[in-house]
């Protein structure tokens, strides 16, 4: 019988952090059957020669949920090297629901997660049930593999109701709660997230529903855990950017100890009242390691970049008074905008108020106007308006200008180099961090402020060789990942392993420039980056990618925990 598949003469990097080596490698009925010397027929064979052969990249945080209704192969993650996303991070995913509160989780993920509305309305097909149902609809429709987290906020809605979003639960609820995050391990999640942030509001103007949970709720829904051989916990802890203050290390701690399981925490970014909140947050990783506790945050090699237009923006959503007003309807919001007593108390929240991504309203950048008599403002920061005469402080400019257009207005918030520098040490010093994992590109959310799926390109670009050996690096985009979450017939070039693969020409490997695509259903524009240097990404056994392009096969697979 000939091979489906024969890749040859490549290097391969196994995944496993050992040394590369070079061989051949054949494929049959969607897996790997052999590593070496291959001789016989194929159906098909590529010439690897000059070539890395690795594992398919792992991308572990992603909310793909919603897109992959429209998009099977979650773009631009495969452009590249994804194989497999795991989604419904942070306590956000669209089931367990009831369908008449299909309408209003959809809501808080188009504010928590900038999940475009019109896109939503016009691709997005669900009317509610369990994670069995949820994932069954895309079953032979993917292009890529997918795991789904059960999520705190529905899970949460679903017994409450619209008590989710103002109170504590019963020990009652708490008890139905358990038996919706069993349900869904039984049918194969791949373990329970939740957050903690202050930083997610809803659609509403209140927090998310995970919010109100007592550390009592969490641990007792992380416990159902314990009953499972299978599954992670996911969660970003309210003082996360802090380094962990001692209550979320407390309940971290609680956390393992109930389930058993491994937890994987937000990325590693630090906030500017607390910049070596990172570095506090290794040292508590290294600690609970020694309790045999696992720990895991993510680290990011994302620009420091972000656009951001006030009529759909989560950036400000810490500040008290922004988040009253910009959750408004639109021309409610317009008419507080220009009241001066609502500027003042947006101006004394703006100045007092620490947050996890400030920004510094004077080095805003207009980037994008509708009207043709505001072109004149494009490449001007709110500074240069400032100096030019415009009238205010850099509140007023950026309301106003923001006014010109109904909050239309599109913005660029640029990190100072001061600021790129001690990220590149965050990443550079974290990356090397053995319980830190590779990920965070967020990919699926927040598409009209940035883009982060190119993070695999990056990492492989930017910090190899140097900070990280080629088989360091590709083991924190495969093998790991495959390791903490149980997949354990992905993330490593083995016999017997499924065919995930990608063939990299790393002399030519590098992200292209982010851009702005207006590709999603009803024509919604979305941040893009695409790739060069993946000459193929195979998905079990099958080429979905070659050189950038789809092939239009949908070999991917729902993934279901055991």
């Amino acid at each position: 019988m000939p091979w489906d598949l024969v890749i040859k003469n490549g290097t391969i990097i196994d995944g496993t952090g050992l040394p590369g080596f070079k061989a051949d490698l054949a494929i049959r009925d969607g897996r790997i059957e052999r590593i070496g010397r291959v001789e016989g027929d194929a159906l098909r064979t590529v010439d690897a020669e000059g070539r890395i052969v690795a594992p398919g990249f792992i991308d572990v945080h992603t909310h793909y949920d919603v897109q992959l209704d429209w998009d099977p192969i979650a773009s631009p993650s495969m452009q590249h090297g994804v194989t497999t996303v795991l989604t419904g991070n942070c306590g956000f995913t669209l089931y367990p629901a009831k369908p008449e509160d299909v309408g209003w989780l959809a809501g808080m993920l188009t504010r928590v997660e900038g999940m475009s509305k019109e896109a939503l309305a016009e691709g997005f097909k669900w009317q509610g049930g369990d994670f069995a149902q949820y994932w069954a609809r895309l079953e032979g429709k993917l292009g890529l593999n997918v795991g789904g987290y059960v999520g705190h906020c529905a899970v949460r809605r679903m017994v409450m109701g619209d008590e989710a979003s103002e109170r504590a639960a019963s020990a009652e609820e708490i008890e139905a709660m358990q038996g919706l995050v069993r349900q869904a391990m039984a049918q194969g999640a791949v373990g329970f997230s939740t957050s903690q942030l202050d930083l997610h509001v809803g659609e509403d103007g209140r927090g998310v529903p995970s919010n109100f949970a007592t550390p009592e709720e969490i641990v007792a829904l992380c416990a159902v855990l314990a009953e499972f051989p299978h599954g992670v916990i996911e969660i970003i802890p309210r003082s996360h950017s802090e380094g962990h203050d001692e209550k979320d290390r407390a309940l971290l701690l609680e956390m393992a100890r109930a389930s058993g399981k491994a937890i994987e925490l937000g990325p590693l970014s630090p906030a500017a009242d607390h910049p070596m909140g990172w570095e506090n947050t290794i040292r508590f990783v290294r600690e609970a390691r020694e309790q045999g506790v696992r720990l895991h945050p993510q680290f990011s090699t994302q620009k420091l970049t972000i656009h951001l237009r006030l009529n759909d923006t989560f950036v400000f959503d810490e500040l008290p008074s922004w988040c009253e007003v910009l959750t408004k309807p639109l021309d409610e919001a317009c008419r507080l905008l220009r009241d001066p007593a609502v500027r003042a108390r947006m101006r004394h929240d703006v100045a007092t108020i620490p947050r996890t991504a400030p920004i510094d309203l004077a080095t805003l950048e207009v980037e994008h106007v509708r009207d043709e008599a505001n072109r004149e403002l494009l490449g001007r920061t709110v500074q240069e308006l400032i100096d030019a005469g415009h009238p205010g402080d850099a509140l007023d400019v950026f309301l106003d200008v923001s006014l010109r257009e109904e909050l239309g207005v599109g913005w660029t918030a640029r990190a100072p180099e001061i600021a790129k520098q001690f990220m590149h040490h965050v990443v550079t010093s974290s990356i090397q961090e053995p319980l830190v994992m590779s990920g965070s590109s967020d990919g699926g959310a927040h598409l009209a402020s940035f883009v982060g799926a190119d993070y695999t390109t990056k990492l492989l670009t930017d910090h190899v060789p140097g900070v990280l050996s080629l088989e360091q690096a590709i083991w924190r985009l495969t093998g790991m990942p495959a390791a903490v979450h149980g997949l354990v017939d992905r993330g490593t070039i083995r016999v017997g392993a499924k065919a995930d693969v990608v063939v990299i020409d790393l002399d030519r490997l590098e992200a292209g420039e982010h851009e702005v695509r207006a590709d999603f259903p009803g024509g919604t524009e979305r941040w893009f980056v695409d790739a060069r240097g993946y000459d193929m990404v195979i998905v079990n056994g099958v080429p979905v990618m070659e050189q950038g392009k789809h092939t239009g096969a949908l070999p991917g697979e729902v993934l279901r925990g055991a």
